[in-house]
């Protein structure tokens, strides 16, 4: 047990030290794993770790990760963009409402937050300036809407989750979807607020008659065929999560070239950008699954569960304990650097207080989304003032208050209804 601890303090002071979090869980549980037996031993287990990133079920990541590649190179942003303006534009912060909606609907068919917030950002920022919008209420809006990319389905790291708990990905993307939408209209709420208090902050936009309202859906119909296609695949059982993968990157490919958005430097552009992202994260993974074969070694996991069994926690006080937990990992590390680094630790207390791994999962992306807002290190906060580069971070964080106390509420209400997340896989 004592290995354990020895093991976490080296891996937390190696990360600390900006060692990549790939390494610093591979040689942390490669040296504890030899501690135990010896270096060949270690050696193999390593290798046998390292050819399971070679399993059939893996294939999901890099294919969603095309799939939205390929809707990033069709333009959809600026038509779903242009579709919420002409329907919400004339309200008061109808701009932000516009790019939340916006939002939600790319990250209906991208499943990434970095990638929806970069892509509104090229989209809605210039037309909320130019109507004297707030600079730091803009990127907090755009910020706040990219973190949907994280749960609405397709997400990538709802699929990292279930590899790590060994869930069924396809009801994990079912599980998203209300608590997804949730956070849309509890944003909308802040963005409602911001303005109520300050009008100057989200003024009016142009008003649009009811035939131009009507002619913007016709491009985002690609939004809505892709989405149903993935999701109502997997709802039915017409396929699995791989097959709803590849599915899904052939139809958004198959949607670029009916928009004539795609030339081969695109498409070349899109493959190499599904290539880099595999490759950035495939090694986490295998330094997090050496992690875990080292975790096991010490019996930490079941000497962990003996204790909560012996303390007898309520299931919502662990659970809450946890939340607390990745709210404050969540100022220092960075999404999936968080999820690889306390599943292990965290999966088998939740198991044997018999939470439900998938509402659980659901929860954990969910408070791990907060922190891609909060400072120091909120992720889409930092892509965006470096990328527009005439903001500083600063006034950015303190518009997102509002935004952050919205998805608390949220984390309020799926702790005291489960069945936010469960009704919809449990009518699989």
């Amino acid at each position: 047990m004592s290995e354990f601890f020895v093991g976490l303090a080296v891996l937390l002071v190696l990360i600390l030290l900006r060692m990549p979090v790939a390494l610093a869980l591979g040689l942390v549980g490669f040296f504890g794993y030899a501690h135990f037996l010896d270096l060949r031993v270690a050696g193999r287990m390593a290798a046998g770790a390292a050819f399971e990133l070679g399993a059939y079920s893996l294939s999901v990541i890099p294919l969603f990760v095309l799939m939205g590649n390929f809707v990033s190179t069709s333009g959809l942003g600026h038509d779903l963009f242009r579709a919420a303006y002409t329907f919400m534009g004339r309200l008061p912060g109808g701009l932000a409402i516009s790019s939340i909606l916006a939002s939600t609907g790319f990250a209906a068919i991208s499943g990434s937050s970095v990638a929806s917030a970069a892509t509104m950002a090229k989209v809605s920022y210039p037309p909320m300036r130019s109507f004297n919008y707030s600079a730091p209420f803009s990127l907090a809006t755009i910020a706040a809407g990219g973190t949907l990319g994280i749960l609405i389905p397709p997400s990538v790291i709802l699929i990292v989750y279930g590899i790590l708990a060994e869930q069924n990905i396809a009801k994990l993307f079912l599980a998203g979807v209300i608590p997804g939408l949730l956070g849309m209209l509890l944003y909308l709420g802040a963005v409602a607020w911001v303005v109520w208090r300050d009008p100057s902050a989200g003024p009016r936009g142009e008003a649009f008659r009811w035939r131009e309202r009507l002619a913007s859906l016709y491009p985002v119909w690609g939004v809505l065929a892709l989405f149903a296609l993935v999701v109502g695949g997997l709802y039915g059982g017409v396929f699995t999560a791989t097959e709803g993968a590849g599915m899904g990157a052939f139809g958004a490919f198959v949607l670029a070239l009916v928009r004539r958005n795609m030339d081969r430097r695109q498409l070349a552009r899109a493959l190499v950008g599904a290539v880099r992202t595999t490759g950035a994260l495939f090694p986490i993974l295998l330094g997090s699954m050496i992690m875990a074969n080292f975790i096991g070694m010490t019996g930490a996991p079941e000497a962990f569960g003996d204790l909560v069994r012996e303390i007898d926690p309520q299931p919502w006080q662990l659970v809450l304990l946890i939340v607390v937990l990745y709210l404050f990992l969540g100022c220092f590390f960075e999404s999936f650097s968080t999820l690889f680094v306390t599943i292990p630790i965290v999966l088998p207390l939740v198991d044997a207080a018999g939470v439900d791994l998938i509402w659980f999962g659901i929860l954990v992306v969910v408070t791990i989304e907060i922190g891609l807002l909060t400072p120091p290190f909120g992720m889409n906060v930092f892509v965006l003032t470096s990328a527009l580069r005439d903001i500083e971070p600063g006034p950015v964080f303190r518009a997102l208050v509002p935004f952050l106390i919205a998805d608390l509420v949220r984390i309020g209400m799926l702790l005291l209804w489960p069945a936010l997340a469960l009704w919809l896989p449990s009518r699989m």
